[in-house]
């Protein structure tokens, strides 16, 4: 275990090495030991942005100094070396990353050798769940992926947790009118083709399509896959309880596999499948009907 720099002296200097290497090696997760929350800042000593709980999991992008570089909620910013020590890598709910260059390979192993599943391009989002080996490992619909750690930032900024916003979205009145603008955004979309991993209007998935609509046209970060947005949001059971802007969810009687966003009229919008391009369909009859499961209410 690390316990900020005044502790480093007494590492084995084989431990010493691995933990003060460049930016992108460094990747280790951390664990904020202080009992109350810990203040994070926009910069070494600056600007308090967020707070972290006790005992929360972060990813130390940078531990050379006094002042640790490190990944929370969706963000980056920079917190006291005297709160941070190491954690076991694993799962870490980094939030939302954005992948900086174009053709990043994402690998099925930590591992440069590893096979290349999908490659990602510049502004691509993907949902961050933990750290391995020094690479941030990602979902991608169902699919585990590891991408190294030099070509994906956050955002700089803390984001609202979903319960947060939730609180926020107080009335009716202004649910209404999130729904409205987020319809109207989705719909500049419509025609453009479903892309496997894909998240930026040059190609969607089907969770790629919502997490980039509800990012770009509310500032919400919803999780990266389908599955786990199924698991997020308060429930709604029946296609006839469903409001605009909702998200809706198709699976096999088992396991959620599909989303989009309910339009009302019994319609949504969606990316459906290869081969196919962002369009409406309809919940009241027909495949998307059978295979409905539930609906999230974001708003």
């Amino acid at each position: 275990m690390i316990k900020a720099k005044h502790t480093k002296a007494v590492l084995t200097t084989a431990l010493s090495a691995a933990l003060v290497m460049s930016n992108a090696s460094a990747l280790y997760a951390g664990v904020n030991t202080a009992t109350t929350n810990l203040n994070f800042r926009d910069s070494a000593g600056g600007s308090v942005i967020g707070a972290i709980p006790s005992g929360a999991r972060v990813a130390v992008i940078d531990n050379t100094n006094e002042w640790y570089h490190v990944a929370y909620n969706g963000a980056i910013g920079y917190v006291s070396a005297d709160y941070i020590q190491q954690a076991d890598d694993g799962d870490i709910d980094l939030g939302t990353g954005i992948v900086k260059e174009d053709s990043v390979n994402i690998r099925t192993e930590p591992s440069t050798d590893a096979e290349v599943m999908l490659q990602l391009n510049t502004d691509d989002c993907v949902d961050v769940n933990g750290v391995v080996d020094g690479w941030y490992r990602i979902a991608i619909d169902d699919t585990a992926g590891y991408i190294y750690a030099d070509y994906l930032t956050f955002e700089q900024q803390m984001t609202d947790t979903p319960e947060q916003h939730h609180q926020q979205a107080a009335t009716p009145e202004q649910a209404s009118e999130e729904a409205d603008t987020l319809l109207a955004y989705a719909e500049q979309f419509l025609g453009t083709p479903y892309v496997y991993g894909g998240s930026t209007p040059s190609g969607f998935d089907c969770s790629g399509f919502t997490t980039y609509v509800f990012r770009n046209a509310l500032g919400i970060s919803l999780p990266r896959t389908s599955s786990e947005q199924s698991q997020t949001y308060t429930r709604i059971d029946s296609i006839t309880d469903l409001n605009p802007g909702d998200l809706v969810f198709f699976g096999n009687g088992s396991r959620v596999n599909h989303v989009g966003i309910y339009v009302g009229q019994g319609e949504f919008i969606h990316s459906p499948h290869t081969g196919s391009y962002v369009k409406f369909d309809t919940l009241n009859s027909g495949n998307y009907n059978k295979n409905f499961m539930w609906g999230g209410r974001v708003l």
